[in-house]
């Protein structure tokens, strides 16, 4: 009777173990929608209120809760620290508040460009970069949304396979 408890606990956590790998694909695909989402709302704000840079990031910032605000309110606060911006803050707040989610190094990299032209270009190059910004994270959600169709079926039955095939060996 205990080892068949012990062969039904191995089963259930090899398959949650699987459920958890699918769970983080599932969120990867929802923060860099949420990047993708700050970064359209950077755009317009820039292109709209035309405000220095650090009192847009402000009031940007107070919009949500989400990782993408996060970022936001650590790039703020260390802007305010240091009295001014740098392309350097960008990507250092990036690695911060990411750095323990399923985000992952190309992704970092795409998120981290943003950093190189914001509030070092004119209006027009914004635009341009903007825009090649929002491909590249367009093409990361599709990428990410693809492994998640084709590996998360996948890796909630390896789970439970692997636990069953274990529960086999023990008896």
């Amino acid at each position: 009777m205990v080892r068949l408890i012990g062969i039904t606990g191995i089963v259930i956590s090899c398959g949650l173990l699987g459920i958890a790998k699918t769970t983080n694909l599932k969120t990867r695909i929802e923060m860099l929608e949420d990047y993708y989402e700050l970064i359209i709302h950077l755009k317009s704000q820039i292109g709209y209120f035309k405000e220095p840079l650090p009192e847009l990031l402000d009031k940007l910032s107070e919009n949500g809760n989400s990782k993408g605000f996060l970022f936001l309110k650590a790039l703020v606060d260390e802007i305010k620290e240091k009295g001014s911006y740098s392309a350097d803050f960008w990507a250092r707040n990036i690695d911060l508040i990411y750095k323990d989610s399923p985000i992952t190094k190309d992704d970092i990299e795409i998120m981290s460009y943003a950093g190189e032209f914001i509030g070092q270009t004119d209006y027009i190059n914004h635009l341009q970069h903007f825009s090649y910004l929002e491909e590249k994270i367009q093409n990361q959600i599709a990428t990410a949304k693809y492994m998640y169709m084709k590996k998360g079926p996948m890796y909630n039955k390896i789970g439970f396979f692997l636990g069953a095939l274990i529960g086999i060996l023990l008896i």
